[in-house]
């Protein structure tokens, strides 16, 4: 566990923020801005939102940067990314961010190994990740502002 890494709980789930993994898609304090405050510290306050609309926005996180876990104590795994994946394939361009690829599909790399993807992942546009083809948030260092999608 990295030092940066912080845990939440309201009781009912506990919510694990992995500040390595995250690479600032914004989905968490667009969409419930009320929980997720990057403005305030600590930046996620799970007594401001229903638990079940917390569960959704950790559950559309596009890395594992954000999980839970039901109840309070460690170890009673409740779910993450991976446990909500659709039946069809998704695609997000994310303004001056990744693509985010929702779904299950295996991608093939160039050297032909292949890797199974089961949840939402995000997929580098900007071109300097050490990721790749994957996202680690250096578009957010690098000023990254596409003219088009």
């Amino acid at each position: 566990m990295d030092k940066n890494d912080r845990s939440y709980t309201n009781g009912e789930i506990t919510v694990h923020w992995k500040s390595k993994e995250c690479v600032h898609a914004g989905t968490c304090f667009r969409e419930l801005r009320k929980v997720f405050d990057p403005s305030r510290r600590p930046w996620i306050d799970l007594s401001q939102g229903d638990t079940e609309a917390i569960i959704d926005i950790v559950e559309r996180c596009p890395t594992d940067a954000l999980t839970f876990e039901r109840g309070d104590k460690t170890g009673e795994l409740g779910g993450t990314a991976a446990a909500a994946a659709p039946d069809k394939i998704k695609f997000n361009i994310m303004r001056n961010g990744p693509i985010l690829a929702e779904g299950n599909f295996v991608l093939v790399k160039d050297d032909g190994t292949e890797q199974e993807i089961k949840s939402i992942t995000s997929f580098c546009r900007c071109g300097v990740s050490r990721t790749m083809p994957f996202c680690d948030g250096t578009h957010n260092k690098q000023g990254f502002s596409p003219d088009e999608y």
